[in-house]
């Protein structure tokens, strides 16, 4: 399933991405996060294992750091597989930025039951979580 949603924030990139980059700060914005647990940091890329807050499941991503305009999620073990990719991108003839947020995934076990249903609520949830991150970067509050 592929699902894509996208915002303008009036902030600065840099400001934008300081949020984006803060990977343990993630279930401020996302609450279908329930934990993060960095298992491994080579540079800008992440080894960590994500809680869901369906059923505390469990999930092992690679995260990919792009500063300052990417950040990749490859879900590796799960009740999901695919990518996650959330980002920024500036343009001259507007003001602020434009954020992004792309899931390529397919739906494994339990999930897979109710993909239409699922579908939706990350949607809702990829939307909620763009404007949580949109009235942070404009607030300048982190």
């Amino acid at each position: 399933m592929r699902i894509q949603t996208s915002t303008t924030v009036n902030a600065p990139v840099d400001r934008v991405w300081s949020l984006l980059a803060d990977l343990d700060g993630e279930p401020k914005f996302w609450k279908g996060i329930v934990a993060v647990r960095t298992l491994s940091r080579s540079g800008d890329v992440v080894d960590r294992e994500v809680t869901l807050a369906f059923r505390n499941a469990r999930q092992r991503e690679k995260v990919y750091l792009h500063p300052p305009l990417r950040v990749v999620h490859e879900i590796l073990e799960g009740p999901m597989r695919g990518t996650k990719v959330v980002a920024i991108s500036a343009h001259d003839e507007e003001a602020g930025v434009r954020l992004q947020a792309t899931w390529d995934v397919t739906l494994r076990g339990f999930l897979k039951l109710g993909s239409r249903r699922v579908s939706k609520h990350i949607e809702e949830g990829t939307r909620n979580a763009l404007e949580r991150i949109k009235q942070a970067a404009e607030s300048n509050t982190q």
